[in-house]
C-alpha cells in the first residue's frame, strides 16, 4: 500500500509567508486590472464619439474665412490656404494654394501674395521671417501652389505633440519693372476673399484664432493678416494611443509576474515583439492616410486586450481574499500551491 505525503503542512511558516505575498500579489494585481477597465470604459465611448466625427466630418471639409468681403465685384481674387501635410521631424508644413483670380473687363497687373511664418525665426534675428511668394496672373485663371513654411513643434510628446504656425500675409500690385507695391487695406477688403482649411491626414485642427497683424509687423513685414493655426492628434487617436499602450504592458506583465519560470523562458521574445509591434502599429506603420482596416486592427486588438484584462479580474477576484481570512486547512494550501505552480514531491512507503 503507499502512502502519499507533501513538503507543505499547515504549521509550516515557509508556506504560509508564500501564500500572503501570493494573496499580496492577487490584490495588487486585481487593482491594476480593474484600474485599467475603469478607464478603458470609461474613455471608449469618448473616443467612439471621436472617430465617428472623423468619418462624418473628413479633413479638408471645412474651411475658416480669414478676409470675407461684404461682396465680390470686378477685379477679385479668392484664395483659400489648406494645409496638406507635415513634416514633424523637419518642422515643416506644406500649404496648397488654390482659388481663382477674376477679371471680368481686364486686368491691371500681376498681384502678389506673400505669406510668412511669423515668429518661427530665432528670438531677436534681423530681417523678415521666412516666406514665400505667390504671384497671380494678370488674367482670370484659376491658382494652384504648394508652398512649405517652418511651424513650431516637438514629435517628443506624440500623440499629445502640437503644433503651430502663424501665418502672415501680404498682398501687393507687381508694376512692369518688378517691383512690389503694397494694396492698400481698403482695397485689401474688397478684393480679397481669404480662407484656410486643414487636409492633413490623422491631424486635427482647432479654429483659427484671427489676430491684429499691425501687432506682429516686423523688418521687411507689414502684414495684411495674421492667423494663427494649432494641429493636434485628434482624440480617438491619443485614447487608442493611451489604452492599446496601457492594456499591452499590462498583459505582458501579467504573463511575467504570474506565469511559471519555465513558461516565460520561451514566451519571452513573444512578449516582447507583442509590445514592439504595437509600437509600430501606433507610431511607424501608418500609410499616409488612416484607412478602414487600419481602424478595424486597432478596435480588435483593444477588444482582446481589454478581455485579457476582464478576465485577470474575474481570475484574481477569487483569489484575493477580500474581506474574509482563509482558513489554513489542507485544502486550501493545496490549491494556493497549484496557483503559485509549485512542484510538491511525492513521496511513497509500503507499509
Amino acid at each position: 500500500m503507499g502512502v502519499t505525503s507533501g513538503i507543505n503542512e499547515t504549521g509550516d511558516p515557509q508556506s504560509g509567508a508564500m501564500r500572503r505575498r501570493a494573496r499580496h500579489g492577487y490584490r495588487f494585481g486585481l487593482l491594476v486590472a480593474a484600474c485599467s477597465v475603469l478607464i478603458s470604459l470609461i474613455l471608449m465611448p469618448f473616443a467612439f464619439m471621436s472617430l465617428y466625427s472623423a468619418f462624418e466630418h473628413p479633413a479638408g471639409d471645412h474651411g475658416f474665412d480669414v478676409m470675407k468681403p461684404a461682396s465680390l465685384s470686378g477685379e477679385w481674387t479668392k484664395l483659400n490656404i489648406s494645409a496638406v501635410s507635415i513634416d514633424e521631424v523637419a518642422g515643416d508644413v506644406v500649404l496648397r494654394v488654390s482659388g481663382f483670380h477674376n477679371c471680368p473687363s481686364g486686368c491691371h497687373g500681376i498681384q502678389r501674395v506673400q505669406l510668412f511664418s511669423v515668429h518661427s525665426d530665432p528670438s531677436g534675428a534681423l530681417g523678415s521671417p521666412p516666406s514665400a511668394t505667390i504671384d497671380i496672373p494678370a488674367d482670370s485663371s484659376e491658382i494652384e501652389q504648394q508652398v512649405t513654411l517652418p511651424m513650431t513643434g516637438s514629435l517628443s510628446r506624440y500623440p499629445f505633440d502640437n503644433y503651430r504656425l502663424l501665418l502672415g500675409a501680404t498682398f501687393s500690385n507687381v508694376n512692369p519693372s518688378g517691383a512690389p507695391t503694397p494694396i492698400t487695406p481698403a482695397a485689401a477688403r474688397d478684393q480679397l476673399a481669404f480662407s484656410v482649411s486643414n487636409a492633413v491626414p490623422r491631424v486635427s485642427m482647432s479654429a483659427p484664432r484671427i489676430l491684429s497683424p499691425h501687432e506682429y509687423d516686423s523688418t521687411g513685414a507689414l502684414y495684411d493678416a495674421v492667423v494663427a493655426l494649432n494641429f493636434t492628434r485628434p482624440l480617438y487617436l491619443r485614447i487608442l494611443t493611451v489604452l492599446l499602450t496601457m492594456l499591452i504592458v499590462l498583459a505582458a506583465a501579467y504573463g511575467v509576474l504570474f506565469r511559471p519560470f519555465t513558461q516565460i523562458v520561451p514566451t519571452v521574445g513573444a512578449l516582447v515583439l507583442g509590445v514592439w509591434g504595437v509600437r509600430s502599429l501606433l507610431v511607424g506603420s501608418y500609410p499616409p492616410d488612416s484607412t478602414g482596416v487600419d481602424l478595424v486592427l486597432e478596435g480588435s486588438i483593444l477588444l482582446l486586450l481589454l478581455t485579457i484584462a476582464v478576465r485577470a479580474v474575474i481570475f484574481m477576484l477569487p483569489r484575493a481574499h477580500l474581506g474574509r481570512r482563509p482558513s489554513p486547512t489542507p485544502q486550501s494550501t493545496d490549491r494556493d500551491e497549484e496557483e503559485l505552480d509549485i512542484e510538491v514531491p511525492e513521496v511513497s512507503s509500503d507499509l
